[in-house]
């Protein structure tokens, strides 16, 4: 008996029964309101409280009479206007209406999930389990002359003659004009490839930081010379540094698991039937 009772207990704790729970009664009262035909629109003082509470959020002030006789107004208007739409079919066909329902169960499939704080040994396993996405990436700070296939016949060759007679203090006027700039400080891997391309970022990766100009080296614009001038590895950082993005990191998984787990529970409870091909 005692063990029946502790495994209610923690079954009432899940927040998974808890939204199925929500969600059975959510779908009785919508049964129940659309069996109703009468004409009847009952306007609670729970929900004239609350019409009055985002007012005040929005006005930053308490709604006067008049004001919340107009709101009372407003929301008794949409009930019915909502009320013939249902009772004439609007919301079954309708795309904007089906896909806003959808994304409001999602939200409530979501909520459900994150009901209960997690407590910081969660969020520290959460941490050492994913160490590789909470860390200082590594970068590269580098200069380099832009050689234009457009202006060029052959950019590599010119390229490759510009850095035999390269003068020290001659790199900021050489080659051509580029577009995001000659010199890169502290660029992250993920920029320089989004920048340049893989081939261009492989073949700086792979140079030394000596302040030495190398090239030619291949881009999807053309070519160029380089000079790495320093470079960092990737660091890691300590929980306490990035905790409140742990936090985030960790209910975005909660979120998206509820509503995997929902679905695939809903899912199982339908039959789809496909035209026969």
């Amino acid at each position: 008996m005692q063990q029946a009772a502790l495994r209610a207990l923690r079954r009432l704790r899940d927040p998974l029964f808890v939204f199925f729970a929500i969600g059975a009664a959510i779908f009785a009262v919508e049964q129940a309101l659309q069996r109703d035909d009468s004409r009847t629109i009952v306007v609670t003082e729970a929900q004239i409280a609350q019409m009055a509470g985002f007012w005040e959020a929005q006005a930053g002030r308490p709604p006067t009479a008049v004001e919340q006789r107009s709101l009372v107004e407003d929301h008794v208007r949409e009930e019915i206007m909502v009320r013939e739409a249902r009772r004439l079919g609007l919301d079954r066909e309708d795309v904007v209406v089906r896909r806003r329902l959808a994304q409001k169960l999602t939200f409530l499939t979501e909520d459900v999930a994150v009901l209960a704080p997690p407590e910081e040994a969660a969020l520290r396993d959460y941490f050492a389990a994913n160490r590789g996405r909470y860390v200082t990436p590594a970068a590269i700070s580098f200069s380099h002359i832009y050689f234009s296939p457009d202006r060029r016949a052959e950019p590599s060759a010119e390229a490759a003659a510009a850095l035999a007679a390269l003068a020290p203090a001659a790199w900021r006027t050489a080659g051509d004009p580029f577009l995001l700039g000659r010199t890169y400080a502290h660029a992250s891997t993920v920029r320089v490839r989004r920048d340049f391309g893989d081939v261009f970022a492989d073949a700086v990766q792979a140079m030394p930081a000596d302040a030495t100009w190398r090239g030619p080296v291949a881009s999807a614009y053309g070519a160029h010379l380089v000079r790495v001038d320093a470079k960092t590895s990737a660091t890691e950082i300590d929980y306490e540094a990035v905790a409140g993005r742990v936090a985030a990191d960790y209910d975005a998984e909660r979120r998206a698991e509820a509503n995997r787990a929902y679905f695939e529970e809903l899912r199982a409870q339908y039959t789809v039937a496909l035209p026969q091909s």
